[in-house]
This record gives C-alpha cells, sequence and structure tokens, in this order.
C-alpha cells in the first residue's frame, strides 16, 4: 500500500538547480541583476523547489477505506483472477528464477516492522532483496520491458531494504502460463462478447482464430498448451501448429534497484502526512435541520 499513497513533489533538472542557484545569488545581491523575465523564472523553480508533499484525492480516498476496514473489523474483499495466477504461481516463479539465474531461492515467511511499516518478503535475502511479479499475460509482460518501472513496485522495494538493511533489490517480472480455469473463463468472456461457443459448448470454427489468440496470450510453453487441450474438452491440440514457445530465459525481466536515504524520507513525509489525515477521517454529520423547517 506504501506506494499508493507517496506523492513527491516534482523536482528540478539539475539544469534548473543551477540556474535557479544563479538567479537566487543574483537576486541577493551577488553578480547582475535579474531581467523581468529571468526573475519570472526563478519564482516558478522556486515554488517547484520549496513544494511539499500533498495528498491527492485519490489517495485520499484509499486512507478513508483504511480507516474504516480496521476500525470496524472490515474487509475489501479481492476476487481478482490477476491476484489469484500471482498467488498460485509462486513456486513455479520462484523455482524459474533459481534455474535461470542459478541462484537457490528459497521461500521466506519473516515479516518485520519499524516506526513506518511493516513488511514480508517472498524470498530469503542474500545480499539482494528479489521481489518476483508474476505477469498477467503476454501484452502486459511486452509492456514492461520497455516502460519505466513501477514507481509502486520500486517503493514497495524500498522499504524492504529499508526493514532487512539491505542496500540492494531486484524487481523481477516473470511470465508463466496461466491456470488453466482462469483461461477458460477469459474463453468465456470473450463469448458473452463475440459469441465463440454454438449451443452444444463448442468451439465455432468462425472463432477458432479468436480463441487461440486468447489461449496464445496466457500459454506460453509446449507442455503448457497440450495440457490445456487435454483439461479442455472444446480445444484441440491440432489447431496449434503454428504455436511457438517462449523461451524461459525470455519470459524473465529483472530490473535492480538501490537504497536511497532520500526516498525513505520522502516516504516518512509521505506517511506522516497520511497519519494526520486519517486520525481527522469520520463520517460528515452536519445536516441543518433548519433548512426544512
Amino acid at each position: 500500500m506504501v506506494g499508493k499513497i507517496i506523492n513527491v513533489p516534482k523536482s528540478l533538472t539539475q539544469k534548473q538547480k543551477d540556474v535557479y542557484k544563479d538567479y537566487t545569488d543574483r537576486k541577493n545581491g551577488i553578480g547582475r541583476p535579474l531581467t523581468d523575465i529571468q526573475l519570472a523564472t526563478w519564482g516558478k523553480y522556486y515554488l517547484i523547489d520549496n513544494e511539499k508533499p500533498s495528498l491527492t484525492d485519490g489517495q485520499k480516498n484509499i486512507l478513508s477505506e483504511l480507516v474504516f476496514a480496521e476500525k470496524y473489523g472490515r474487509k475489501k474483499e479481492i476476487n481478482s483472477d490477476k491476484l489469484r495466477k500471482g498467488i498460485e504461481k509462486e513456486k513455479e516463479a520462484r523455482d524459474l528464477l533459481s534455474f535461470e539465474t542459478g541462484l537457490f531461492l528459497t521461500a521466506c515467511e519473516e515479516r518485520k516492522e519499524n516506526k513506518y511499516v511493516t513488511g514480508a518478503i517472498d524470498i530469503k535475502p542474500n545480499n539482494v532483496i528479489t521481489d518476483i511479479k508474476c505477469s498477467w499475460n503476454w501484452e502486459s509482460y511486452s509492456k514492461i520491458l520497455n516502460d519505466k518501472p513501477n514507481e509502486v513496485y520500486l517503493r514497495q522495494l524500498d522499504s524492504y531494504m529499508d526493514l532487512w538493511g539491505i542496500k540492494d533489490s531486484l524487481l523481477c517480472h516473470v511470465l508463466l502460463d496461466t491456470p488453466y480455469s482462469i483461461v477458460e473463463k477469459e474463453i468465456r468472456k470473450k463469448d458473452w462478447e463475440l459469441n465463440i461457443l454454438d449451443v452444444e459448448g463448442n468451439i465455432r470454427e468462425e472463432r477458432i482464430d479468436e480463441v487461440k489468440k486468447i489461449i496464445s496470450n496466457h500459454i506460453f510453453t509446449r507442455k503448457g498448451i497440450e495440457g490445456f487441450c487435454e483439461y479442455s474438452s472444446n480445444i484441440e491440440i491440432e489447431w496449434f501448429g503454428d504455436f511457438k514457445e517462449i523461451p524461459s530465459k525470455e519470459r524473465i525481466h529483472m530490473i535492480p534497484h538501490s537504497f536511497s536515504k532520500e526516498r525513505i524520507e520522502q516516504r516518512n513525509e509521505c506517511i506522516a502526512i497520511a497519519r494526520k489525515y486519517m486520525n481527522k477521517v469520520n463520517p460528515i454529520n452536519n445536516f441543518n435541520t433548519s433548512l426544512i423547517s
């Protein structure tokens, strides 16, 4: 949750910092006086440099939900197939990563906490915090190959490194075959939209390519394809003569991330602001009875 409530103001680039320092000196009488345009630039940079962290409306909603969940013992129901896949594939992901890296990775059930955060890690650390994220499908996995790392995940790693006193971490995205029951569910969802199944529950011939696309977006190994065709009563292995297996090394994307004292200080400041807000969360009962008199 911690990454979802951190809202750090935009910072000046190094070039802007140099200009800001030069203009500040000149504003204070050191060097040439500033022109009107330069003074306006200094003012803009001043506001950016002095902006404080704050909470967005979305973050306030998250915090309000947490308050009521804790106060009254309620839990938000999370029934996500994406989450289910991650849970069911946790050991397989760890084993694949161990095989490809040559490291012996073992599960860790230890939980730690400090003044600001609490957390449990999946893998026993050996000078490095390793956090595995199981990608939902091929499309979601391919997008993270070029995109900048998810800031929420990096903030999560920040807290793990802080709790365990370790300076380096590794964010590992792993692409694994989706559980068969979830793949079938995805086909049924598409059936509602495209009428994939006939009255007897068979795949309509004109929809076979669409079904192959769904399956290939969720299953990446020949063993997985063969297993799914055995599992499902209406999927034929003959449809997948052109299926291309994705090598395991191509299904692991690792992003290194190092400890930063500045990022921890940002986190702590945002948590302090969040706690202050949470202490004030209550229903607003300010109805004025005079309005109906």
